[in-house]
């Protein structure tokens, strides 16, 4: 286990390297889900770093902005800029990990993270290494709207009937708003027509009390990504995974446009049946954080992926 740092602009990023016993024969960054996320993504990442490193697969992960030994603000960082910062991880990554295939990871909001990275790699970075494979698990394929609006659908179902319509019709305004750019003075306008409402979407979106206008400005930031351009340019091998009964990622959805817009001998797409929003098996206490929690088939399906480009041997730009 190694400490190493990476510059993004003006943004100090800091993360560690772990590294199997023997020489590894890949890498892979990862990068967290939604919210103040640290390099390990809280407990979820540790069993799928440990399943890799067994496989001989070098892993790399950092603190996300504001986060644990990371300068700047995860609040002011929209997908664009998380792809930034991964491609900088990656670099980072690289020069202690040279000359094997290295490829980058994302869960949940990482998914739209390693895509836009993806792109903007291929744009022509003289500066930074692009991957030369990428996961995504639980990652939409869809837009932050669409993806939203069916995670909210599913999170009013544990309220009682007679208060699901009007947290839905709530949601959907506030999801306009997003979608709109618009400011924080006319969500603060909506809410107010919807009292009871607030606090429970505030906690929908990881927000304990109310939503702030800093927090709101991350909210529209994150919301006007649209990952189309991503899969549409993509030029490396993407193994999409999701759990059959994700109530966050609308897997279905998201596999039907994948398969639409990316090239099909690009493409491995996992659904595991049963497995939620961290892929835990149904039962599971502590939702994916342990490998018995873990749904049959993950991680051991990004491993074999990852040991599967280690073996075509092609290293990273």
């Amino acid at each position: 286990m190694v400490e190493i740092v990476a510059s993004s602009g003006s943004v100090t990023l800091s993360g560690t390297l772990w590294l199997p016993d023997d020489a590894p024969t890949a890498l892979l960054v990862m990068h967290p889900g939604s919210g103040p996320s640290d390099r390990h993504n809280d407990v979820y990442f540790p069993p799928i770093r440990n399943a890799l490193l067994a496989a001989g697969v070098a892993v790399a992960a950092f603190d996300k902005r504001g986060v644990g030994g990371s300068t700047g603000s995860w609040l002011a960082a929209g997908i664009e800029d998380q792809a930034d910062d991964l491609l900088a991880g990656l670099a980072a990554a690289v020069d202690r990990v040279p000359g094997v295939p290295a490829g980058v990871f994302g869960h949940s909001q990482g998914g739209w993270v390693v895509l836009e990275a993806c792109r903007r790699a291929g744009l022509g970075s003289a500066t930074l290494p692009g991957p030369r494979f990428a996961v995504t698990s639980s990652g939409p394929a869809v837009s932050v709207i669409e993806q939203e609006r069916y995670s909210v659908r599913n999170a009013v179902r544990a309220l009682p009937e007679a208060d699901r319509a009007s947290a839905v019709a709530a949601a959907d305004q506030v999801l306009d708003l997003m979608r709109d750019g618009a400011p924080h003075a006319d969500l603060t306008e909506l809410l107010s027509a919807y009292p009871a409402e607030a606090e429970g979407l505030a906690g929908v979106w990881g927000i304990s009390t109310g939503i702030t206008a800093e927090e709101w400005t991350h909210l529209v930031l994150v919301g006007a990504y649209d990952p189309l351009p991503a899969l549409r340019s993509l030029s490396v091998p993407l193994l999409a995974a999701f759990g059959g009964d994700d109530p966050v990622t609308p897997s279905v959805a998201s596999v039907e446009v994948l398969r639409r817009e990316v090239a099909a001998g690009l493409l491995s797409t996992e659904v595991l049946a049963g497995g939620n929003h961290r892929m835990a098996a149904p039962g599971a206490v502590d939702d994916g954080a342990g490998p018995g929690a873990f749904v049959p088939g993950f991680p051991e399906v990004v491993v074999e992926f990852a040991v599967a480009q280690a073996k075509q041997g092609v290293v990273g730009r």
